[in-house]
């Protein structure tokens, strides 16, 4: 069974980080697709329909690490979020 968040907020700066295998295999294969998209623009830059179609397959890749992440992060992102988090937990502040 799968653990229930795949990623924590940063400590410091804006988003989250891979903190399961599952966190770490959803950042890889993003890369992946990355490097292959740029990897195909590259070798094909004077056919257009396939860079446009790279760029696409780049644009929804990264919506949906995006939208993983969110769903899928122990917290709130935010700027510095862990860091805010560990504050409320040693003062007994709630939100």
């Amino acid at each position: 069974m799968g653990h229930a968040y795949w990623f924590r907020p940063k400590k410091f700066g804006y988003g989250a980080a891979p903190n399961t295998w599952e966190g770490w295999a959803v950042t890889a294969a993003y890369c992946l697709l990355m490097w292959a998209s740029a990897a195909v623009m590259v070798t094909h830059l004077n056919a257009h329909a396939i860079v446009v179609t790279s760029i696409a397959a780049m644009v929804a890749a990264t919506i949906a690490l995006i939208v993983i992440a969110v769903m899928k992060t122990d917290g709130h992102w935010g700027r510095n979020a862990e860091a805010r988090q560990i504050s409320k937990e040693i003062s007994g502040k709630k939100d």
